[in-house]
């Protein structure tokens, strides 16, 4: 394993707290099933803790707010293996609820809003990334802006991590994203439905999203990894190169989590200098393995391999031309 380390960036981080219930009623008392979980969430901490199970050496960058959530997620923190800079902020933490009915097989996301920082504050993130980046490290930029925060942010966060020397990955979707994209970032991940809004027209078949991937790289992403909505798939585009892989449907689980695992288990194998597709086919198998867990879980090396022999990447090219060509 590379002595590189990975610095993710959360600016926007949530208290996640998973509840399991079964056959929710509206309007009535409900009764819990299991344990409740509370995870320090928001996704470049996600990855963070992905990566950490996948003994990934790795350093969080969270932005919090002073308030009790804030205090409680701190004390989350301190009980986990990894480095970790919080920056403290006055206003509130976001805390979202995750409702998984069992009875009827169905997950509830009950989302908070974040509050406004000051330009001070991001200037505070900036110098402590900056202080972080050693040569060959891995920046994640991930997650949504906080509301009032300019869209060129992390473009310029992007900047200071290349202009040290380290690699960016950039989590991201909407006018953060093509401000990013100008500073070209290594890595773009985002979902189908997020690139949708962001190109503004139906992408739907696969054979649609590799060729809006590969419109993302010649906008200034090296690489485009996109999961698709409902097929449990997920696609990189690489230069010429393209992998499609199959995803197992959840098992009793929630699907939190389940996107970051799938980047880190990439960044995993790409500092160990796997080819793209074994470092597809790696982070698929960490996402199978969050997708059968409740909460914000993540798997060992060991856990994530059971699920190789369950993972199919093909070549996305070929499929794309049996399909009929992208035009």
């Amino acid at each position: 394993m590379s002595t590189t380390k990975v610095i993710t960036v959360t600016l926007n981080p949530s208290l996640d707290r998973t509840l399991i219930t079964n056959f929710l009623a509206v309007g009535y008392h409900n009764l819990t099933q299991e344990t409740t979980r509370l995870d320090p969430a928001g996704q470049g901490v996600n990855i963070t803790r992905a990566l950490d199970r996948l003994s990934v050496p790795t350093h969080a960058v969270i932005l919090l707010g002073d308030d009790a959530t804030g205090r409680a997620y701190q004390a989350l923190i301190h009980e986990e293996y990894f480095e970790a800079t919080t920056i403290r902020i006055k206003g509130r933490t976001r805390s979202n609820t995750i409702i998984l009915d069992t009875g009827n097989d169905t997950e509830t996301q009950i989302i908070e809003e974040s509050e406004e920082i000051t330009d001070d504050e991001l200037t505070h993130i900036q110098t402590a990334v900056s202080n972080l980046i050693l040569l060959h490290d891995i920046v994640v930029l991930a997650g949504p802006l906080p509301n009032g925060v300019s869209p060129d942010t992390y473009q310029r966060l992007t900047d200071v991590a290349r202009n040290a020397g380290a690699a960016v990955a950039a989590v991201i979707s909407g006018e953060p994203l093509e401000a990013a994209l100008q500073a070209r970032p290594e890595l773009v991940a985002l979902t189908q439905i997020e690139m949708e809004a962001f190109f503004n027209y139906p992408i739907r078949a696969p054979e649609d999203v590799l060729g809006s991937a590969r419109k993302l790289c010649q906008m200034g992403a090296g690489k485009a990894l996109v999961i698709l909505q409902g097929d449990g798939a997920a696609l990189l585009v690489s230069g010429e190169d393209a992998w499609l892989a199959d995803l197992p449907q959840p098992e009793q689980g929630t699907t939190s989590g389940v996107w970051d695992a799938l980047i880190a288990g990439f960044v995993c194998a790409r500092l160990e200098e796997q080819p793209d597709r074994e470092a597809l086919h790696l982070g698929a198998a960490d996402a199978a393995f969050a997708a059968s867990q409740v909460g914000n879980e993540f798997g060992t090396r060991e856990q994530a391999a059971e699920f190789l022999d369950r993972i199919d990447v093909q070549d996305a090219s070929q499929l794309a031309a049996e399909a009929g060509g992208l035009g």
